[in-house]
């Protein structure tokens, strides 16, 4: 059981249908990835030394893809041309940490080209340092309502342009009409055809057409052939009377139809035959009972993505062995840069990012009439940009180094990845605009954005921040797509980054009512809570929760009373907390709790809830009256109110691993940060080589610290118990 190397052009037909179970389980038999596509093209321009991969498991085949020798150690995906996205057909990308081991030779890398993310395994579960960035933006059609939905849904400048297309072509040519070839004999006539026309346009100049005598004509003609045997091939056709004006090349399966190549001539773009033929395509897909997502898989200009209803980008996923092959491709890597900016007297920085921009603050952002509507606090303030608004204004106001770096599409952001650039000495230092008041930091990300666009964000920060030596985020989820990308973006600009630990935070995952979550609880707990609640019943002791903007201002002074009064260390920026509490108070997730005796107030507690989660944020409370337990009481009734009111999902105690929070939660995980290092720059590479090293020593650190707690721990006997 494992990995089986094989001469793919040999052993591919032996496989076949292997091969086609493996696509039809994983991804629904996509075409592309259709053994009828794969063996042809493996006939028709593979060189002999492809190599075809099958992983076997005791249940049978749960892997295959098909790579090709490059560089010394080095190995790559199969990609010619004319295909536009490469099969990875694996159940578990995991079983990647495998490959390096059975492939022949010593291999460092694997080069996956053109991944189509929504078919293909979950590259961020890989143990595999990676480094992914964009191939191709492609695009496609859902067809859900009807044609005519779909087409009042188009910009107005591309509807108005294929009116006057078509009245163009009515008023000044014979009549047009659309042919639609199916069957095998016509489809070969077809290709014919096709080739003929692609070679009369710039393609034929370039020596880069369809024709019967080449292999590109011989594979669409073989590819298309047997796809037609089972109805799943067709070329499309537009005529000007009796001539061929466009041309499309289709091959689809039960779900979807791909648009292969296109042609047109070139002598009649005026009438653009090819959109005229498009339109007309997609028209019949619409009116057929089996409607079908239709695929282009191009890298789709802004003309083309006017007919889209959804986009996808295609990944470049370069594989590592381990984390030293990584660093040492990015050093590598980062000196030959270096070189040929001395040999040809450029600076050693990068030149600014292409459609990356860079304001201050976020009202720059507004100034520059940027729609954040999507990014304002709804589910979760700190992923949102009155978060880092509030971050700024209150703890940061007058730091130059704040950046907001974004990438959009027509005022609209895609991305935006707030920084701080810093200078500490001769270090200068990239860093994520966070601080101890941040439980969760990420970049803000639009539905339809793309984390791939990280890489190219800090590119631009790193511009402005010349000579830049670290990098450091957090904290962050590690299991996260955003702390992957991040990582990615740091190796694809050739610095080397490290994970660091954070805190562990404890939460709570919500099953049933309240009643249900205290017999979950410990039978101490349990008791703490009734008995406190007796006795501070019995002294006229009453809890209230402040959740709107009603007399905001007396609760907000009422908690910094009691957050004075308690064992606290005063807050260092003393207005942020109370500008985090009206913003919550205007959006409805304010849960600011109070245990009050009389006209005392002894305990407060601030939550925040949104999105099916309550967060508890601050506590506090009055250290003369702990022998009434406040803190068990306010977090009992808070509990209690977002159980049953609320009805969240999840409840978050944040930062940090106090023993008192794991009696309260039922899970725990972790938070962690990544630092990185350019080891482009002389002080770079030196506290790269330190935290190598640093790393290297931990373990014996660590021995001789327990060692000595140890010690320590028998000296001085049990420590003191907390209260409240």
């Amino acid at each position: 059981m494992g990995w089986e190397i094989h001469t793919a052009k040999t052993a591919f037909a032996q496989f076949a249908e292997a091969w086609d179970q493996l696509n039809a389980s994983l991804y629904d038999g996509h075409p592309l990835f259709d053994s009828r596509f794969m063996g042809p093209l493996l006939d028709h321009f593979g060189t002999g030394d492809e190599r075809l991969c099958i992983h076997r498991t005791d249940a049978g085949i749960s892997g295959a893809l098909i790579l090709c020798r490059g560089r010394i150690g080095g190995w790559s995906s199969f990609h010619p041309s004319q295909l536009q996205a490469t099969p990875v057909l694996l159940a578990d990308a995991t079983i990647l940490e495998t490959l390096f081991a059975a492939l022949p030779g010593a291999p460092w890398t694997i080069e996956l080209y053109a991944v189509d993310p929504r078919y293909a395994p979950d590259f961020t579960r890989l143990a595999l340092p990676q480094i992914v960035t964009p191939h191709a933006y492609t695009i496609g059609i859902q067809p859900t309502a009807d044609f005519t939905a779909y087409w009042d849904k188009r910009p107005k400048k591309l509807t108005a342009n294929l009116r006057r297309y078509f009245r163009r072509a009515e008023a000044e040519s014979p009549p047009l009409h659309v042919s639609a070839l199916g069957d095998a004999a016509e489809i070969n006539a077809g290709v014919s055809r096709y080739g003929t026309l692609e070679s009369t346009g710039w393609k034929g100049r370039a020596g880069t057409a369809i024709s019967r005598e080449n292999q590109q004509g011989a594979f669409y003609g073989e590819m298309l052939g047997r796809f037609a045997l089972t109805d799943q091939a067709t070329v499309y056709e537009l005529y000007v009377g009796e001539h061929l004006a466009a041309s499309r090349l289709i091959i689809g399966n039960d779900h979807m139809v791909v648009c292969l190549k296109t042609a047109y001539d070139e002598s009649m773009a005026r009438f653009a035959p090819g959109r005229l033929l498009l339109y007309r395509l997609i028209e019949e897909q619409f009116a057929l009972p089996g409607r079908k997502t239709i695929e282009f898989y191009t890298n789709a200009t802004s003309d083309q993505q006017e007919w889209a209803t959804f986009g996808c980008t295609l990944q470049n996923i370069q594989l590592f062995r381990g984390p030293l092959h990584a660093a040492m491709f990015a050093v590598s890597r980062a000196c030959r840069q270096r070189l040929r900016s001395i040999r040809d007297e450029m600076p050693v920085e990068d030149s600014p990012t292409t459609g990356v921009a860079g304001c201050r603050s976020i009202d720059a952002l507004r100034a520059e009439q940027y729609d954040l509507g999507e990014f304002t606090a709804t589910d979760s303030v700190e992923a949102s940009t009155n978060w880092f608004e509030l971050l700024q204004n209150k703890v940061y106001p007058l730091d130059p180094g704040v950046r907001f770096y974004i990438t959009a599409e027509k005022k609209r952001p895609r991305v935006i990845l707030p920084l701080r650039l810093t200078t500490n000495g001769s270090a200068r230092t990239i860093e994520s605009l966070s601080n101890y008041y941040t439980a969760l930091y990420a970049p803000l990300v639009a539905r339809d954005g793309d984390l791939l666009d990280v890489q190219s964000l800090l590119t631009a920060a790193v511009h402005d921040h010349q000579g830049a030596q670290v990098m450091r985020f957090g904290p962050m989820d590690p299991d996260s797509h955003a702390y992957s990308a991040l990582f990615s973006g740091l190796r694809a600009n050739n610095w080397i980054p490290f994970r660091f630990f954070c805190f562990g935070n404890w939460f709570l995952r919500v099953e049933g009512t309240w009643d249900d979550y205290l017999k979950k609880r410990r039978a101490t707990l349990r008791s703490s809570i009734r008995r406190a609640c007796k006795k501070f019943a019995a002294e006229g002791g009453t809890l209230a929760i402040v959740t709107t903007t009603e007399q905001i201002e007396q609760a907000i002074a009422e908690f910094q009373a009691i957050y004075s009064a308690s064992w606290k260390k005063p807050e260092p920026y003393p207005e942020f907390v109370p500008s985090l509490i009206r913003h919550l108070a205007v959006r409805g997730m304010l849960r600011l709790g109070f245990a009050r005796l009389g006209e005392q107030t002894i305990a407060a507690q601030l939550w925040i809830v949104g999105g099916r989660k309550a967060s508890i944020y601050k506590v506090a409370y009055h250290e003369h009256f702990s022998a009434y337990s406040p803190g068990t009481l306010l977090t009992a009734h808070l509990m209690q109110h977002v159980i049953e009111s609320d009805k969240v999902e999840e409840v978050d105690y944040l930062i940090g691993d106090d023993e008192y929070k794991r009696r309260w939660m039922s899970d725990r995980r972790e938070r962690w940060g990544i630092v990185a290092y350019n080891p482009a720059s002389l002080l770079g590479f030196a506290l790269l080589i330190k935290e190598v090293g640093g790393r290297a020593l931990k373990p014996t650190y660590r021995r001789m610290r327990a060692f000595c707690r140890r010690v320590w721990a028998r000296i001085s006997g049990p420590g003191p118990k907390e209260d409240g």
